[in-house]
């Protein structure tokens, strides 16, 4: 699954090695990986992410 936010910022849900990770990015540069979404909001205003196609 994948979230965009007003700002461009893509937030994507992974599992590397039966982990679950919120990975954050904006168009190449990577910002960061996240194990809880506590931690990402942060960074992330979540009430500003929106679902991508």
């Amino acid at each position: 699954m994948k979230w965009v936010d007003s700002r461009g910022y893509v937030v994507e849900a992974l599992v590397i090695g039966n982990q679950p990770w919120l990975r954050v990015h904006r168009g190449h540069e990577y910002v960061a990986y996240y194990a809880d979404v506590t931690e990402m909001s942060e960074y992330v205003d979540l009430a500003d992410l929106m679902v991508a196609d």
